[in-house]
């Protein structure tokens, strides 16, 4: 039955989200997964001109299609290329080449766009596009999941699939922007604000403070992952000297508190595994504790239902408890608002650390367990009468008091997102290729 929900899910990414420039979009509308317009957006356009005349944060470009459909269009699109690479590993067929090479595409269309701007600049991918949802050309913004997201999928692609022009793409791209990074002294525009890599903002790498070996790491994986494929020492040099600063001062360490965004534990523990397994960083400090720490923390996001929630608060012993609904101040929090609701896309994304935990051989249930959260997403996004994804907005929240103020009177309208089928197929695949399905 999983092999009939990847051949949809699959449909769904190219022939739905695939825009006419390659682009995997993150969001569309629920049920015809179509574009997004102006007037399907008042509601977020009305909350963040409240927010903002409350002297509340919120990002400048919430309420536009360009904001809603591209913010995580990058994310996406490399988290289908990996998929990809693991169904290319598995069948070896001619489609799951083509499908990867669409996948290489709407990975590197931001990089070649951006780079137009400056050499080396990975932008979010509602920035320096052209087309009907392009914003101004003097946008500048990036994030850490940009310095990450695309570098690693294009690795895999590199390793198993890309022939010889592709793999000379991808080295000067890879190379370009770890060096952009440098030369901007890790300073870089997110959500219409100023900040530093390994600044106070930022969590990480911080020596009176017990975080998580996120954000941060997000960069030398990437500096690594250039020299791997340019031979760039300087770029090993660096790698080597920031993991080293991050372990001295404390900050290699498992999240503790609140935190939004549950799925970060599995790119943590994805890290974690390339530096323990493919650097010669492996002994700097014990990485497989750190991914265990991730699999300890996963498994307590699993509910009675069989899915997810999405948020919650990291305790002392590694597991993770409920919130109480109700506002945060970080942006990792869906809509400023902590809430204790079933999540889809982060269900998918525990299915994905699942898997990457049966590989490693870390615990014998996990292919099991990664197995049932693809069987329990499927069978609450498919509707069986007509074979689509239900709107994930649908799950976020249960109840009233679940949702943020905001929407309780006037809901916004259902989304289908593309970010739980990417994330499905990522695991679906590595599964295949453990032997699990």
């Amino acid at each position: 039955m999983l092999e009939e929900y990847e051949v949809s899910f699959n449909h769904i990414v190219l022939d739905d989200a695939m825009d006419e420039y390659g682009l995997i979009r993150h969001q569309l509308t629920f049920p015809d997964r179509k574009a997004l317009k102006d007037e399907h957006l008042q509601h977020d356009r009305d909350e963040r001109n409240r927010r903002k005349a409350a002297g509340q944060k919120w990002h400048p470009l919430a309420g536009t299609p360009a904001y809603v459909m591209y913010e995580d269009a990058n994310y996406v699109g490399n988290r289908y290329l990996n998929a990809q690479v693991w169904r290319s590993l598995v069948t070896g067929d001619a489609d799951a080449r083509n499908d990867a090479r669409q996948a290489y595409e709407a990975s590197l269309y931001p990089y070649r766009e951006g780079t137009k701007r400056e050499k080396g600049y990975w932008p979010k991918p509602y920035g320096a596009l052209k087309g009907d949802y392009a914003i101004d050309k003097n946008y500048t913004e990036t994030s850490l999941d940009q310095a990450y997201s695309p570098v690693i999928a294009l690795w895999r692609y590199y390793q198993h699939v890309a022939d010889d022009s592709e793999k000379k793409e991808i080295e000067e791209a890879l190379h370009a922007h770890a060096h952009w990074w440098i030369r901007h002294n890790y300073n870089y525009d997110y959500l219409g604000e100023k900040w530093n890599v390994f600044d106070s903002n930022m969590p990480p790498f911080t020596a009176n403070k017990i975080s998580s070996p996120s954000e941060a790491l997000k960069i030398p994986i990437g500096m690594h992952i250039a020299y791997q494929v340019s031979g760039d020492k300087e770029l090993l040099d660096e790698c080597v000297r920031i993991i080293r600063k991050g372990i001295a001062d404390g900050g290699v360490q498992m999240h503790r508190g609140p935190r939004g965004e549950i799925k970060e534990l599995y790119h943590w523990a994805e890290i974690c595994d390339y530096f323990m397994r493919e650097t010669e960083l492996c002994n700097e400090t014990d990485w497989s504790n750190l991914i265990e720490d991730c699999w300890r923390a996963a498994k307590s996001t699993v509910q009675e239902d069989g899915l997810c929630i999405g948020m919650g608060y990291f305790m002392d012993d590694g597991r993770i408890k409920k919130y109480e609904p109700g506002p945060a101040d970080s942006v990792d929090h869906f809509n400023y608002w902590k809430t204790d609701a079933r999540h889809p896309s982060s269900t998918a994304q525990m299915a994905c650390l699942a898997m990457l935990i049966q590989e490693l051989g870390y615990d014998d249930e996990a292919g099991n367990v990664g197995k049932k959260l693809l069987s329990n997403v499927a069978k609450i996004l498919v509707d069986n009468n007509h074979h689509y994804l239900r709107g994930e907005s649908e799950y976020l929240y249960t109840h009233k008091e679940q949702m943020p103020p905001s929407q309780r009177d006037i809901q916004p309208i259902s989304i289908f997102s593309t970010r739980t089928v990417v994330f499905w197929l990522d695991a679906f695949w590595r599964g295949k290729l453990q032997g699990v399905l």
